[in-house]
C-alpha cells in the first residue's frame, strides 16, 4: 500500500499542475500576416500563444470564428525583466461591426472595423507554475463581439512592430486534454526560452526526485 503513494502523489503534483496552466496553441501557420494567421477554436477555452519577434516591423495574427454578443477574453504579456517595463505591446481586435479606424502600423480588409488596445501604465505581475515562469500582464480585457462572423487579433510592439516577445492568452476555461499535456512538455523548453530560461521547472526536479524516492523504496520492498 505504501509502495502505491509514490506514483500516485507524483500523479496528482503532476497534473493538479494544469488547472493553473493554458493550453499552448500549436499551428503550422506563421501568424505573419492575415493570410497566414493562426487559427483559435473555441475561444473561451483558456488558451495561449508565445511569439518572438526576431526583428522589427513583426505582427502576430490569430483569426477566429465567433457569434453575435460572444465574449472575448485577452490577455497580452511578456516577460518580467525591465525591457519590457519600456517596451510595452499592444493588440488589435479586428472583424465585423467594430468602428473604421485608418489609425493602425498595418492594412486590414475593407468592410471591417478594428479596436486598439494598448498597455496599461503599470503592468501586473504574474507567476505560472506549470512553466515556472514570470510575467508582466500589460493588457487584459472582456469584449462583446458585435457580430457573427470571422475575427483577428494581432499582437505587437508600437509604433510599427518593434522586435521583441510576447504572448496572447484568450479564454477563461480551463480544459486540457491529454493531447494538450502533451504539447505542454513538448513546448516547455521553447516557453522557458521564450523567458530566457533553460532547464526543468522547479515542480519537475520534485517529481523527479519523488520518482527516484519511489524507485528506491520498490527497490527495498522487492529485494529486502
Amino acid at each position: 500500500m505504501k509502495i502505491k503513494v509514490f506514483p500516485c502523489l507524483i500523479f496528482v503534483l503532476s497534473v493538479s499542475l494544469f488547472t493553473f496552466a493554458h493550453v499552448p496553441i500549436i499551428s503550422n501557420m506563421s501568424g505573419a500576416d492575415i493570410y497566414n494567421a493562426i487559427p483559435i477554436n473555441d475561444i473561451q477555452i483558456s488558451q495561449v500563444l508565445y511569439k518572438v519577434f526576431e526583428k522589427d516591423g513583426s505582427f502576430v495574427w490569430l483569426t477566429f470564428q465567433a457569434k453575435e454578443g460572444e465574449s472575448l477574453y485577452f490577455q497580452v504579456g511578456t516577460p518580467k525583466t525591465d525591457k519590457y517595463k519600456k517596451l510595452k505591446p499592444a493588440v488589435v481586435i479586428i472583424g465585423p461591426g467594430l468602428p473604421k479606424t485608418n489609425n493602425l502600423p498595418f492594412e486590414i480588409p475593407h468592410g471591417i472595423g478594428a479596436l486598439l488596445f494598448e498597455s496599461s501604465d503599470t503592468p501586473q505581475a504574474f507567476y505560472e507554475p506549470v512553466t515556472d515562469t514570470n510575467s508582466w500582464i500589460h493588457i487584459t480585457k472582456m469584449i462583446t463581439l458585435p457580430e457573427t462572423g470571422k475575427y483577428y487579433i494581432v499582437g505587437y510592439f508600437p509604433p510599427n512592430g518593434q522586435a521583441g516577445n510576447l504572448f496572447i492568452a484568450v479564454g477563461k476555461i480551463e480544459r486540457f486534454t491529454w493531447q494538450d499535456i502533451v504539447n505542454v512538455f513538448k513546448i516547455l523548453p521553447e516557453i522557458r526560452a521564450f523567458y530566457g530560461l533553460s532547464g526543468l521547472p522547479g515542480w519537475m526536479n520534485v517529481v523527479i526526485g519523488l520518482s527516484v524516492i519511489g524507485l528506491l523504496a520498490l527497490f527495498v520492498y522487492f529485494f529486502r
